[in-house]
């Protein structure tokens, strides 16, 4: 019971601190942003709708529900977006009054009057200017979206990676209650054997009180967990959203997909990354003044492949090492399923006391959370290799 304890609190101490991390980012930046109710995209289609306004929140609806309901991204396109729609709105509105002069001139068209030339050529010359002017416009509200598509396109995806992170740390988190439920249990059993024996005189006093600090451990462990299990689900229908009283529910973590390992090859996969680099990409397609601009330029550009080379690298080495671990931990579960049988079977029959039973299915539970976790991380490793070559580089940082 004393290993199980420092095992958790060790879990609970590292894990809570990178939870916590990442779901304070993301819920502080949501936080002045009320959550919507979920309203049909236009142009999404019956089946793929009825799928992502049922009450579970699926690992693989997280990107159309961060970019449709965000709070934080529909912050972003409603500073950016404006701007692009009044500018196209003035060129439009340039546009026909260039038509409607253009009608006017031509009523003056055949004039041979003084007067009447003079206000052909004046509705003419305006019509002329108003249509320079429209074009004039419009170029500059597509430069403006194309400028701020990789702000939309960089903001989207790290919003969409940092809600991956959460709802992988939350299903880890959820992971561990079973255990943390069996150790209640096992205690409440302890003290409750503890206070027998010291009735018929087999235990003293402070046998008693220990096993009862234990007991109030484990308690308080479970209690722990189900607010930090509180918390993550709460930002989860925050960054998806929903209010954070929702009660939707949360679905499992996909199974790692072993056969893309197979296919990561980071020396090929670098041209990729490159291109999703938006700071390399900027450097790469800027024009430098002269042989100085130009040296330095290409410094820089040599400095970011080769820091991206390093990263993607070892993202390539995590999963492999997570890999490990995982097979490790398959192999682990496997054989603590076959001692979880026969311990069952042993207490079905009589041949060993309920203290002796619990402490059995602890050692299972503990070895089907690691597996779990086991899993879980070796998905994650896989798609921050992923990430990696779509532009975002651990924890949702854009690289390099």
């Amino acid at each position: 019971m004393r290993k199980y304890n420092r095992i958790m609190a060790r879990r609970t101490a590292v894990g809570r601190t990178a939870l916590c991390a990442v779901s304070c980012i993301l819920l502080l930046l949501a936080a002045a942003c009320p959550a919507r109710a979920l309203a049909r995209p236009e142009g999404m289609e019956e089946e793929a709708w009825t799928k992502l306004s049922d009450n579970v929140i699926e690992f693989d609806e997280l990107p159309d529900l961060v970019e449709y309901y965000n709070p934080n991204y529909q912050q972003v396109l409603g500073q950016i977006m404006p701007s692009v729609d009044e500018t196209r709105t003035v060129a439009s509105d340039l546009e026909k009054a260039s038509s409607d002069l253009k009608k006017q001139a031509k009523d003056y068209e055949k004039s041979t009057d003084m007067q009447g030339m003079v206000q052909y050529m004046t509705l003419t010359a305006l019509s002329d200017a108003a249509k320079t002017t429209s074009k004039t416009f419009k170029k500059t509200a597509g430069s403006i979206d194309i400028q701020t598509r990789d702000i939309r396109s960089q903001t989207l995806l790290s919003l969409v990676n940092g809600c991956q992170q959460m709802f992988i740390g939350y299903n880890q988190a959820l992971a561990s209650r079973e255990l943390c439920e069996a150790a209640v249990e096992l205690a409440d059993a302890a003290f409750r054997s503890a206070q027998t024996r010291k009735d018929i005189g087999m235990a003293s006093d402070n046998d008693v009180l220990s096993a009862q600090q234990t007991l109030l451990s484990a308690q308080n462990q479970l209690a722990s967990l189900d607010n930090t299990l509180a918390s993550l689900r709460q930002n989860l229908y925050v960054m998806t959203g929903r209010p954070a009283d929702d009660s939707a529910g949360i679905g499992p973590v996909p199974e790692p997909e072993l056969s893309r390992i197979d296919t990561m090859d980071p020396s090929a996969d670098i041209a990729a990354a490159l291109d999703a680099s938006y700071t390399y990409k900027s450097l790469r397609d800027s024009v430098p003044g002269g042989d100085f601009d130009k040296t330095g330029r290409d410094r820089r550009l040599a400095e970011a492949e080769g820091q991206l080379r390093t990263q993607l690298e070892g993202l390539y080495q995590t999963v492999l090492s997570s890999r490990v671990g995982y097979e490790a931990a398959q192999t682990a579960l496997e054989a603590a399923g076959l001692t979880w049988e026969s311990s069952e079977r042993q207490y079905n029959l009589g041949m060993t006391g309920r203290l002796q039973y619990l402490q059995a299915r602890i050692a299972y539970l503990q070895q089907k959370m690691a597996f779990d976790n086991a899993s879980m991380s070796l998905t994650q490793a896989i798609l921050d290799y992923e990430w990696a070559l779509r532009g975002i580089i651990m924890g949702g940082q854009t690289e390099p």
